[in-house]
């Protein structure tokens, strides 16, 4: 292993040192954990130090290959991201990757019949080798690469004997075949190419003796006789057969009967699982009626969900049904570091598989598409085609003629393609997934722990390949236990650098998808884009105007990219409009946001994105009622959705109320102000939405975050707004006595900042708290305050507030001429203006004035309206107290069964809402109501889903 830069040798170190850099190599672009270079140096026995070496050994790599050596960073060759270390793509080129592409082009020039550009390729591939290698690093993975890359180079060489062989270069075959089987003499595939190309140069007898040979060294090596092919190609050379002729077809024998080809990959052991999806292919590829098989299948999902083991299982049931042949073509739609093959690369496979000749095979897509279609007419042949890029690939052999199917693979959608039935493979089901963990790690350990085998199969969102990765995981950790390894996963900073096993990982798959898209046209590339900026917003589910914020692009085209990914199968759709990742997806977004997007591209992002919530959110309150207080906000670019109605607003609020709470959690836990202040920002904007659904614990959880961050910013309006949030919250849910500190708090704030508004506002707001404590001079003095400053400043909603609590207040100090004055000023006032809510809350108030004089009728009157209103205007808090106090008229007018309707209703909001006061005050309803009609049940409803739900009766 050795390295260079302008030239010059450069020293990598130690053996370990080295060890460490093949393996941040041979993944070049990837985030490495530390585990993972301690498993590549040590494997399952590190010594206690290994982490401390493994810092010691970057900071070396770093000292050689930055390209300004000693600077303390930021570094831009070897990388540290979150958990780990990147070795940069761009920094580094590799021998290894020339040598894999050259292999890659080999492949590719195989499928379109040109020999010589095939040598060419295997020729330019074999230059890159000098020696072994990886001489002399140390480590499990260094080792097990070595054998990868050993086996590559001596398969390039048997490629290029076999590419010396088509050009009928049979001496020059004969030199370098018999150079490689000294170097390796137990490979059978160079000593059958040796014995043909012996054969092709009159040497009949050396052919012979080459397989004698053979037979010997594996007997007295191995114990076991040569393979079939060797032993046909014996047979056919012991009676010079005319098909060892090079003008002879190469997949036919001269006189000999054709075989139907039978290229399907062996099935999985013990597959286990999707069985509603075999028996659904089955039914398509061998139809129950005997009728004529489905003409194209497309297995569509997610990658690691095991589109290619069901086909390849479907296929094998199937066989029976298409005697003439099965095939089988990988695609390489998304083979890391080969390129996808040709529409005529695929064609030409197949049709020499079906015993066309090489040369006749030919080079032009329709042609061969014809041929095909010729030599397929009458028979009944199944093609699989595994991991399709998408149907431009395939399209050519969609067209086949009846009685033949083509299954096709791919992680992008065939919506488009004709004739074609899609079976899109979702998540693995419980049960399922379970199964397939006790199939692989052992029933004993699995059912030894069931609900930690449950929970592991939801860490590994039932997808196949991570199932098998944990299994992998148990396998390769006897001494762990099934929730050991659920533990791990529940980190989910960790989740998918856990589920790696050797070279496979779930990451590994989901960057391939990643990759292609990214190296794609405009769209794909504007696709790759948003998945990362996906990993900027925690939230479940987006929606296209939302990622338009993110990305900072127009809206359709953030929906097109959004549709761009669903069609790969990385984000699914549910809801009309709603995209969402699968969870394990959804980790590597945040990944690819740390990776691939500066700190600066991230917030600039995030605070987009906060800008869009916190103003729509806003706009829609509003819109549902312009007459509450909303709080302030910041003068932000970013314009709200365009909503026209209160029913708009409405729907909107009700599908994007937890996906807002989400991203102001998200912002307020940030350690970067600037966001941490947006997200207060954004979390004021939610104040009436929670109140109006009764959410009120959520309000005060936000509440409680916003002031956290007024106090981690310094900043008094933030620290204002959070204590008033707080009040009202805990107001709400009846515990006014923890309410008062926190309005007294945002009162001398306010008065601090000489806001005349916050300040009334803030009286307000206290003389409620006062009132519920049955301080009711307090409250008096307080409304009065309020009432002077809001006609001084001229608050209408503010004079129309105070109004209403001074005559609560006067009520219950016994001025109840004063209050009836007042009230009727407010409920003037709220009509005047077309407030529902202050005119409800009039028209409460009033009717415990009418029952304070001893007259229900009216207060029933009074009710009713005001229950109407309240309804109209989504205040669930206030429609509780409403129907308590109805319950109480309807009591009193002996009518038991509106009374008791009422109470169960009033109660199960009190439940929802998390207010213990209106909880007590309907209990103690329903307790009068037993004693008043003794005959009646009287019991609560079971839940407040039962009271509130549609068929409950309503007053």
């Amino acid at each position: 292993m050795a390295a260079w830069r302008e030239g010059r040798t450069v020293d990598l170190g130690p053996p370990l040192q080295r060890a460490a850099l093949c393996v941040l190599a041979v993944r070049a672009g990837r985030i490495i954990t530390k585990d993972t270079l301690i498993g590549g140096l040590w494997g399952d026995r590190p010594p206690n130090t290994a982490e401390q070496s493994i810092y010691t050994y970057i900071a070396g790599l770093r000292r050689v290959l930055e390209t300004t050596p000693g600077r303390r960073g930021p570094y831009s060759t070897l990388i540290s991201r979150s958990r780990g270390y990147v070795l940069e793509r761009e920094a580094v080129e590799a021998d290894v990757g020339d040598f894999e592409r050259h292999l890659a082009e080999a492949r590719r020039l195989q499928t379109t019949g040109d020999p010589r550009g095939v040598l060419r390729a295997l020729e330019a591939a074999t230059e890159c080798w000098s020696g072994p290698a990886l001489c002399g690093v140390p480590g499990p993975f260094a080792q097990a690469e070595r054998v990868r890359l050993e086996e590559l180079r001596l398969t390039a060489l048997e490629d290029r004997a076999d590419a010396l062989l088509d050009l009928e270069l049979h001496q020059e075959a004969v030199t370098a075949l018999t150079e490689l089987v000294a170097e390796a003499p137990l490979r059978e595939r160079t000593r059958d190419l040796l014995m043909l190309a012996l054969y092709r140069s009159g040497r009949q007898a050396d052919a012979l003796d080459t397989y004698l040979d053979v037979k010997r060294l594996l007997a007295e090596r191995l114990g076991v006789d040569p393979g079939e092919a060797l032993r046909e190609r014996y047979e056919l050379i012991l009676r010079a057969d005319p098909s060892l002729d090079p003008a002879q077809s190469e997949t036919t024998t001269g006189g000999m009967q054709f075989r139907p080809p039978r290229q399907l990959p062996r099935a999985a052991t013990g597959f286990v699982g999707r069985v509603e999806e075999l028996v659904r292919l089955r039914s398509l590829l061998t139809p129950w009626d005997g009728g004529v098989p489905q003409a194209v299948v497309a297995i569509t999902g997610a990658p690691g969900t095991g589109k290619s083991a069901l086909a390849v299982q479907a296929a094998h049931t199937a066989a029976h049904a298409f005697p003439d042949g099965q095939l089988y073509v990988n695609l390489l739609g998304a083979t890391p570091g080969v390129e996808r093959l040709e529409p005529i690369g695929v064609l030409g496979r197949l049709l020499r598989a079906l015993g066309l000749e090489g040369k006749a095979v030919p080079s032009e897509e329709d042609e061969a598409a014809a041929v095909l279609r010729d030599r397929l007419d009458g028979r009944r042949t199944l093609i699989l085609l595994d991991d399709a890029a998408g149907p431009e690939q395939v399209r050519s052999l969609l067209g086949l003629p009846s009685g033949n199917t083509v299954l096709i693979t791919s992680r992008e959608s065939f919506a488009v393609a004709d004739d074609c039935v899609r079976l899109v493979l979702r998540r693995m089901r419980r049960s399922e997934g379970v199964t397939v963990l006790s199939k692989l790690v052992g029933a004993e350990r699995i059912s030894g722990d069931p609900a930690a085998a449950a929970r592991l199969v939801e860490l590994c969102g039932g997808l196949p390949l991570a199932l098998r990765l944990a299994a992998a995981r148990l396998g390769e950790r006897p001494d762990w236990s099934v929730r050991d390894l659920g533990g791990r996963l529940e980190d989910r900073r960790r989740t998918l650098h856990e589920l790696e096993s050797g070279q496979i990982a779930v990451r590994s798959s989901l960057e391939l998808s990643y990759e292609g898209l990214a190296r794609g046209g405009e769209l794909d590339r504007l696709a790759a884009r948003t998945l990362c900026h996906l990993g900027v917003l925690h939230v479940a589910s987006m929606t296209a105007d939302v990622v338009a914020a993110l990305v900072g692009e127009p809206a359709d085209a953030a929906e097109r990219a959004l549709d761009r990914l669903a069609r790969a199968h990385l984000l699914e759709t549910g809801e009309a409009g709603r995209y969402q990742p699968h969870d394990l997806v959804r980790l590597f977004t945040i990944e690819l946001a740390d990776t691939h997007l500066t700190p600066r591209v991230r917030k600039d992002a995030l605070m987009r994105a906060l800008g869009f919530y916190g103003a729509t959110t806003r706009h829609a309150s509003t819109l549902l009622d312009p007459h509450r207080v909303h709080s302030p906000w910041p003068d932000v670019p970013q314009r709200p959705l365009a909503l026209d109605t209160p029913a708009e607003a409405k729907a909107w609020l009700s599908k994007e109320l937890p996906h807002v709470i989400s991203a102001a959690s998200q912002a307020m836990a940030s350690e970067d102000d600037e966001i941490a202040r947006m997200g207060a920002y954004v979390g004021f904007t939610l104040h009436w939405q929670l109140t109006r659904g009764v959410r009120y614990r959520e309000l005060l959880e936000v509440s409680h975050h916003t002031l956290l961050v007024g106090r981690q910013t310094d900043d008094p309006n933030i620290q204002a707004l959070a204590h008033g949030g707080i009040s009202a919250a805990l107001a709400n849910l009846g515990r006014p006595a923890e309410a008062v500190p926190h309005q007294k708090a945002e009162l001398e704030l306010r008065r601090a900042q000489r806001d005349r508004f916050g300040e009334m506002r803030a009286l307000g707001n206290l003389s409620v708290a006062q009132f519920e404590l049955g301080r009711y001079t307090d409250a008096y003095e307080s409304a009065e305050v309020q009432n002077a400053i809001a006609r001084e400043i001229g608050s209408a909603v503010g004079e129309r507030h105070s109004l209403l609590m001074w005559a609560r207040a006067r009520r219950a100090l016994g001025d109840t001429a004063g209050a009836l004055d007042q009230l009727e000023q407010a409920l003037t006032l709220a009509r005047v203006a077309g407030d529902q809510h202050h005119e409800s809350i009039s028209l409460l108030f009033l009717a415990e004035l009418c029952l304070d004089r001893g007259d229900p009728s009216t207060a029933k009157d009074y009710l009713e309206r005001g229950l109407r209103l309240s309804r109209e205007s989504g205040q669930r808090g206030r429609e509780g107290h409403l129907l308590r106090v109805l319950a109480r008229v309807h009591r009193l007018l002996r009518m038991p069964e509106p009374a008791l309707a009422c109470t169960q209703e009033a109660l199960a909001i009190a439940r929802r809402s998390g207010n213990e006061q209106l909880r007590r005050q309907a209990e103690d309803e329903l307790r009068e109501i037993g004693e008043a009609f003794p005959g009646v049940e009287v019991s609560p409803p079971n839940s407040a889903e039962e009271a509130l739900s549609p068929s409950a009766s309503r007053p």
